[in-house]
């Protein structure tokens, strides 16, 4: 029989009531048998009413007492712990469906974190192992430190959980990844590499960059944010070796997710291993860690000085910028993007035609 599906009764027999059939057929009294035991009467009476296991050692006792082997005393014994463990666990269970109206599972099980369908506890089961918590109570213990620090943002405390589910399994993912001991001065030494795949077609570069990064320490992570986790991009240390880097796909173009993913290896480079970082679509965090990020993301895309001569020469023709681009190892859309956003040229501008749209598989799977 199938073990997921093989019959479990609601009822145990307990151990206590088969031995007062016993003892009631051998015509002892309770201070008899546990003189025959060597217990004390309130040690009977226990054994009697289930608040005392049936050990190994009194089974031998039993056995001797009335010829009923051990083990049968003690199979007794662990299915009716079993099933007292399973009625309480039942009770648990039901205690934690209030989670259910906190924690977006519906999106969480649409992007397929989770089976989808299911309802009440087998639901709470499935978040219990999604969170790795034996409880859906211990979730506020688990990711405290996390709440405590950015619950102050707006961003955060609209859909905390939608933004912890994505952390979660972003954990997840980075967790079967292998990757070599992180190197601080082997990526900073190959960031340019990692720049220019930015010039592959599509997202062709996606396999190639996580290979690379792997062999750099970094566990690079696209995955999308349940609805309502306004969130961009992440950066945290999972072991003193291997950081996690994780982006949303929230951006849909070159230019917005390239400048993501170097603002996240600005966070790897400059800033200590004992910090967390998550970084807010459309966020105004004015920390100076941010703006050490976006700065260092800025110059590592595109040399200052080469951007500043750029601009002086007044060329924004199509054939300028794409020949800049190849100049500074990058795709054309990150060399818009940053134009747009130093307010050289308008967004609405036709060149940004020139940057990478994006399409993910979770986006194809729900079309």
């Amino acid at each position: 029989m199938n073990s997921a599906t093989a019959y479990r009764p609601n009822y145990a027999v307990p151990p206590g009531a088969v031995l007062d059939e016993h003892r009631e057929a051998a015509g002892l009294t309770q201070m008899e048998l546990a003189q025959r035991l060597g217990f004390s009467v309130k040690h009977v009476n226990r054994l009697l009413g289930g608040q005392e296991p049936v050990t190994p050692e009194t089974a031998l006792k039993l056995e001797a007492v009335f010829g009923l082997p051990a083990h049968v005393w003690l199979g007794l014994e662990a299915r009716y712990r079993e099933h007292r463990a399973r009625e309480a666990e039942q009770e648990a269970l039901e205690r934690e469906l209030h989670w259910l109206e906190q924690i977006p599972h519906r999106a969480i099980a649409r992007l397929g974190w989770i089976p989808q369908r299911l309802r009440g506890i087998e639901l709470v089961r499935a978040l219990r192992a999604f969170f790795g918590v034996g409880s859906l109570d211990y979730l506020p213990e688990v990711w405290g430190r996390l709440q405590a620090a950015y619950r102050k943002s707006a961003a955060f405390q609209s859909h905390e959980w939608a933004l912890l589910a994505w952390l979660a399994q972003g954990e997840r993912e980075a967790e079967q990844r292998v990757c070599q001991p992180f190197d601080a001065g082997a990526l900073r030494a190959a960031l340019p590499e990692l720049k220019a795949l930015s010039r592959l077609r599509g997202t062709d570069f996606v396999e190639p960059l996580m290979a690379r990064c792997a062999r750099l320490g970094v566990a690079l992570v696209f995955l999308p944010a349940p609805d309502g986790a306004r969130v961009c991009g992440a950066t945290r240390w999972l072991t003193k070796d291997k950081v996690l880097v994780q982006l949303s796909l929230r951006y849909k173009t070159d230019d917005q997710l390239w400048f993501t993913l170097f603002h996240e290896f600005g966070h790897v480079l400059l800033h200590g291993k004992r910090e967390q970082f998550i970084d807010f679509a459309n966020g105004h965090d004015a920390s100076d860690a941010e703006r050490e990020a976006d700065e260092f993301a800025g110059r590592q895309l595109i040399a200052p000085s080469a951007m500043t001569a750029f601009i002086a020469a007044g060329d924004f023709s199509r054939r300028a910028v794409e020949a800049f681009a190849v100049a500074q190892g990058v795709s054309a859309g990150i060399v818009v993007g940053q134009l747009q956003h130093r307010r050289v040229v308008p967004f609405n501008s036709a060149l940004s035609k020139l940057k990478t749209s994006f399409r993910w598989a979770h986006e194809v799977r729900a079309a």
